[in-house]
């Protein structure tokens, strides 16, 4: 009886650090390769933003919105840009806003980062991708867009294969 009772408070202590674990630090290539673990399973979405970026905390709601309306459908991929003196600022928003899964911080150089996530983005933020099914860009975008947009794009992507 002690060691079920020890296995559960052990449990229960891993399941709270893990919905804890709201930003965990990635470099380009470890969002790379996390985007690529869900090809030919589902799209993805991947946003990049910062507290400091207005746009960004603006189209915020709306990405979340899209999570619970179409829940398992797709992944979606937060990833803060935010300066480390600000990374736990970062996390209290996210709470704020619902968010109770992983989610990312960009580590190390901002050139190699960004030429690592894509050869069109120029770094300015917010910016999001949407990758179809079998991996592939169905649509990408800077600065903020309305809910419908993200929507209408997430759908198509949905809607391939």
């Amino acid at each position: 009886m002690r060691v079920i009772i020890v296995l559960t408070l052990v449990l229960l202590s891993c399941a709270e650090q893990k919905s804890e674990e709201i930003m965990v630090d990635a470099t380009a290539s470890e969002i790379v390769q996390k985007v690529a673990s869900f090809e030919g399973e589902k799209p993805v979405l991947v946003n990049f933003w910062a507290t400091w970026c207005i746009p960004c905390v603006e189209e915020f709601p709306y990405i979340m919105e899209l999570k619970e309306k179409y829940d398992d459908e797709f992944e979606l991929i937060f990833v803060s840009g935010d300066f480390s003196e600000a990374k736990e600022e970062a996390k209290e928003f996210m709470k704020t806003q619902g968010v109770n899964f992983t989610t990312y911080y960009k580590v190390g150089n901002d050139n190699e980062f960004i030429s690592t996530i894509s050869d069109t983005w120029s770094g300015a933020l917010p910016y999001t991708v949407i990758y179809a099914r079998n991996g592939s860009v169905s649509a990408e975008w800077e600065g903020k867009q309305e809910f419908e947009i993200f929507e209408s794009e997430l759908l198509k992507a949905l809607n391939e294969g």
